[in-house]
């Protein structure tokens, strides 16, 4: 009997710290794109080419709460989202449309509802690598050619 109760005992606080171990962001990732309510890719930095990035985050336990997405680019808030949790398991995401002037660093905030910061992610803005320069073309060689090299080595 008195394991029983010492069990009872133990599960009481447990269960509880279980819960709150699973409270909050589980998941979160810079995309260019979402499907079935899945980022695409994850990304760290992102070239001026692409027009819009999305902020996918996945959320265990707020049902019921709202957080917001809080766009910063180089220290300024651009927008702000706010969302309405409405499961224990909650996919959601935000996206900005870029303007290739925008470089530099770009972080988004998860917010709780008192303005806490329960997530914090960043991205670089970059301008894409200017493409290779085109080599010099050559002459083919010929068959000849390439008998005579191979002779005078």
């Amino acid at each position: 009997m008195r394991k029983i109760v010492t069990v009872i005992f133990a599960c009481a606080f447990l269960l509880p710290l279980n819960t709150y171990a699973e409270t909050g962001v589980s998941r979160s990732a810079f995309t260019t794109a979402i499907e079935d309510k899945e980022p695409v890719s994850e990304l760290k930095q992102i070239t001026t080419d692409i027009s819009r990035v999305y902020y996918f985050t996945e959320l265990l336990g707020l049902n019921g709460h709202m957080i917001t997405h809080r766009w910063e680019h180089n220290g300024q808030v651009l927008a702000e989202i706010s969302f309405k949790i409405n499961a224990d398991r909650w996919r959601t995401w935000s996206s900005k449309s870029m303007l290739p002037s925008w470089i530099g660093k770009w972080q988004v905030s998860v917010l709780d509802e008192g303005g806490n910061i329960i997530e914090q992610s960043d991205f670089e803005y970059i301008a894409p690598q200017q493409e290779l320069q085109p080599q010099l073309q050559t002459q083919p060689v010929s068959h000849s050619q390439t008998e005579e090299s191979a002779k005078a080595q």
